[in-house]
């Protein structure tokens, strides 16, 4: 067991690493949407990283042959600190104590977590009703974590959507427990006719664009923790809850699993405040405004597009002027708002050139790349918001004459 466990979590931790290094040269304004996935399967790099932790995933489950699954999952968290460990390599810089201490503390708390408290996950079955309460609970909180992880700090938003992204994939490996009873008892053709495999499958789907969504945000030390621990803790929660698991409940096995997770979350909260992380803040959130940015000038020139069909309607109907003044007041919203972000980005370039110009070479030879891809994607930027200022400059000196009247 030992063995296969241990090359299964060194397998599945060189896949996120490359996908988390091919998400993070993903366009910023693809970040949850569905646009991410199609980028991210037309890159044979990420794709040889979903077929390192495929075959990760396969390997744990040949272990559980030789164990229990509590003990296969204790050592399967060791891919925590492999992963983080392969990321400072390819990234060519050192492991900072911190945090190869917040790694420890959250591999210990989970090792902790599982012994502590014993987890049965149950069979697998419940009735259709407990999967409906529990599956609407699970995606009402992935939604409101996705939903809060729009707010601007690159690091929040990677904490968030990679535990929206555990919560999912531990309500996943619960549907595919119950897939796989039905493949098994009742065969092929009725599993496509029931509805497990398909929620199994839009549940992955969306767990994915979640994962990515954090990778693409931030380096690995900021996500990476948050997937691995949330669907842990949740899947042993959904096990319990949904599919009649049992948890030892002594009083020394609940101060144990108490002391646990709060060992864990000192260890994410060491991870998602590494210098690795910090260091880049300037860089993430500039990447995170020209997404904004680029969503803006969408919805900027589709504004323009029905102030102009606006104008048209003034002269012939009633209160076609009003509608136009409208328009023309949302419009000159969103041209403030692009020109703080136009601000903001110009801002954290400065702060990262100058950053930039501490590192030693090679680091800074390997930033060379994504700065430069910034600085087009940011010219672009500038060279639409211009483009869209004169045309909204030019819609409303030509709407005047009739606003007035």
């Amino acid at each position: 067991m030992y063995p296969l466990t241990l090359v299964a979590a060194l397998f599945v931790a060189i896949g996120e690493v490359i996908q988390q290094r091919s998400a993070a040269h993903a366009p910023p304004e693809h970040n949850l949407s569905p646009r991410l996935l199609v980028w991210l399967v037309h890159r044979p790099q990420w794709l040889a990283g979903v077929a390192g932790s495929t075959v990760g995933n396969v390997l744990f489950a040949a272990a559980l042959r030789y164990s229990s699954l509590a003990l296969v999952e204790a050592v399967f968290v060791v891919r925590l600190l492999f992963a983080l460990v392969l990321a400072a390599a390819w990234g060519q810089h050192r492991v900072p104590a911190r945090d190869l201490l917040g790694s420890l503390a959250i591999t210990a708390g989970l090792v902790g977590f599982i012994y502590a408290a014993r987890p049965n996950k149950g069979s697998g079955m419940a009735p259709d009703l407990n999967w409906v309460v529990a599956g609407g609970f699970a995606v009402a909180v992935a939604a409101v974590l996705a939903a809060i992880a729009r707010r601007p700090n690159p690091t929040r938003q990677a904490v968030l959507l990679g535990t929206a992204s555990g919560v999912l994939f531990a309500l996943q490996a619960s549907l595919t427990q119950r897939a796989l009873h039905v493949l098994s008892t009742r065969g092929p053709v009725e599993l496509l006719m029931t509805w497990e495999g398909y929620a199994c499958a839009i549940t992955a789907v969306v767990g994915m664009l979640l994962v990515q969504s954090a990778f693409e945000v931030a380096p690995l030390p900021a996500s990476y923790p948050a997937v691995v621990t949330t669907e842990l803790v949740a899947g042993v929660a959904s096990g319990v809850l949904l599919l009649g698991g049992t948890l030892a409940l002594g009083t020394a096995a609940v101060t144990a699993t108490a002391m646990s997770l709060l060992v864990m979350i000192v260890g994410i909260c060491l991870l998602t405040t590494s210098p690795i992380v910090t260091g880049q803040l300037d860089r993430l959130a500039r990447r995170q405004d020209i997404g904004l940015a680029w969503h803006i000038e969408q919805q900027l020139a589709r504004e323009l597009r029905r102030a102009d069909r606006a104008a048209r309607r003034s002269a012939h109907a009633r209160g076609g002027s009003l509608r136009l003044r409208r328009e023309l007041r949302r419009i000159n919203d969103r041209i403030q708002r692009l020109g703080q972000l136009q601000d903001d980005i110009r801002r954290h370039r400065d702060a990262e050139e100058q950053r930039l110009r501490a590192l030693p070479v090679d680091q800074r030879r390997e930033c060379a790349a994504s700065a430069q891809a910034l600085r087009d994607r940011e010219r672009t930027i500038d060279e639409h918001a211009q483009r869209l200022r004169a045309r909204a400059n030019a819609l409303a000196c030509a709407s005047s004459p009739g606003t007035d009247g």
